[in-house]
């Protein structure tokens, strides 16, 4: 098998992908062969990312998904959408995170530095 066949037929979300980390994971399982999604904070952000990994040759299928996984409600409409885009995700790449030096909550009352939330089912 060839390894750009790899993750043919798999869909894959990748948390954090705009940039660093996350964005070289999207970029090399979309080299395998899968189907390909990203979340970012900023909507433009994002979409410029995914597009930027859709423009190398054989990775057209890149989806671009904006949230704030600090925020609760944006996690459970992130994951409504995720379900709404894909029948099956066979990876999930936690990839968000942060780290602050001063203490601050966020809009749900809890620290950013803890775990960013994982797009589930409710």
């Amino acid at each position: 098998m060839a390894d750009a066949a790899l993750m043919a037929g798999k869909s894959v979300l990748v948390t954090g992908g705009t940039g660093g980390i996350g964005k070289a994971t999207a970029i090399g399982l979309a080299a395998l062969g899968a189907r390909v999604g990203i979340t970012g904070r900023d909507q433009a952000r994002t979409e410029a990312a995914a597009a930027g990994i859709r423009a190398a040759p054989g990775r057209p299928a890149v989806d671009a998904f904006a949230a704030d996984m600090s925020v609760l409600a944006e996690v459970r409409r992130l994951a409504a959408q995720v379900a709404d885009t894909y029948p099956r995700l066979d990876v999930l790449v936690n990839n968000v995170g942060g780290f602050w030096a001063h203490r601050h909550l966020t809009a749900d009352g809890s620290s950013p530095s803890l775990p960013a939330p994982t797009p589930g089912p409710d």
